[in-house]
């Protein structure tokens, strides 16, 4: 099973448990996390208003290729459409909103920074798991950094199914990994999100009480695969809608990312090449709206 962290015990034992978490999944679930019950209902709330809009209401404000927030149905994972809709909101970009909704935007905006502050304190943990300063890591988020939340609507139909649009995939979400640092996921008690853990597909089963955590590919360059950023996918829905809000942690555009000191050593070199940031975020994002060849991955810049 996924492991549960508590982030309210022993700190020396929470680190551990969290940097072996990441060596062997890539996955964990935290409890104790610090965010507030009624600002995950309401956050739950506003997402099944939003994505209960007529369709047209919604791609009102719908996200183009200059400007990736906003409405977006038609998302390409490994080159297939995605069986779902989303929402992404930047706290430092251009978002469009919909005005038949006014308290949409204050709800996302509140969620965000309450999940940056627990994905800054799990990154000093990561951090501490590597023998680094906690604070290693800070300076590439506390300002100008590009990480951005994404509301998630899976239907077991396909809203699309008819129109002029590109054959939707067999699943909600494609196998991949995330390209940032680390995911904070919000499920609700629908299971469908899985995790490649030695060569099977094994389910990331909703814990209630809990928020579902994976590192990033960003993290497994820094902890120089030490922490590895899992391959993971949704099952489509088949018979009941899911939902799900998921926060993605991401650097300053300006970061280099390279192996981290503490994880290189006389024995163990470092194995990938600086990465651009934006340039890494730009190109997977460019994969994600349409289809336009390989998705950028780490494996590219490997030594």
């Amino acid at each position: 099973m996924v492991p549960v962290i508590d982030l309210r015990g022993a700190p020396g034992q929470s680190v551990e448990k969290l940097a072996t978490a990441c060596a062997d999944w890539g996955f964990f679930h935290v409890v104790n996390h610090g965010l507030d019950a009624q600002l995950i209902a309401s956050l739950q709330a506003a997402s099944g208003e939003f994505f209960g809009l007529p369709l047209h209401t919604k791609q009102a404000v719908s996200r183009t290729i200059e400007n990736p927030f906003g409405y977006y149905d038609r998302e390409l994972t490994k080159n297939l459409r995605d069986r779902k809709e989303i929402f992404d909101y930047a706290p430092a970009e251009t978002t469009p909103w919909p005005t038949s909704l006014p308290g949409f935007q204050a709800i996302l905006a509140e969620y965000a920074q309450a999940c940056h502050r627990l994905a800054l304190q799990l990154m000093a943990m990561c951090c501490e798991g590597l023998g680094a300063d906690r604070d290693t890591l800070e300076r590439h988020f506390e300002h100008g950094h590009s990480s951005f939340l994404r509301l998630n609507h899976y239907p077991f139909t396909d809203p699309l199914a008819g129109a002029d649009a590109p054959p939707a995939g067999p699943y909600g979400i494609s196998q991949h990994s995330d390209a940032g640092a680390i995911t904070v996921l919000l499920q609700d008690k629908v299971a469908g999100l899985q995790v490649l853990k030695d060569g099977n597909w094994v389910d990331v089963t909703p814990v209630a009480g809990t928020l579902t955590v994976n590192v990033g590919d960003m993290l497994q360059v820094w902890s120089n695969d030490r922490y590895r950023a899992p391959l993971h996918r949704v099952r489509a829905s088949s018979d009941v809608a899911r939902f799900s809000a998921a926060y993605f942690c991401n650097p300053d555009y300006g970061t280099i990312i390279e192996p981290l000191t503490s994880a290189v050593s006389m024995t163990e070199a470092a194995r990938y090449r600086p990465i651009p940031w934006a340039e890494f975020r730009r190109l997977r994002a460019l994969g994600d709206y349409g289809d336009y060849g390989e998705e950028v991955q780490i494996s590219h810049f490997r030594v």
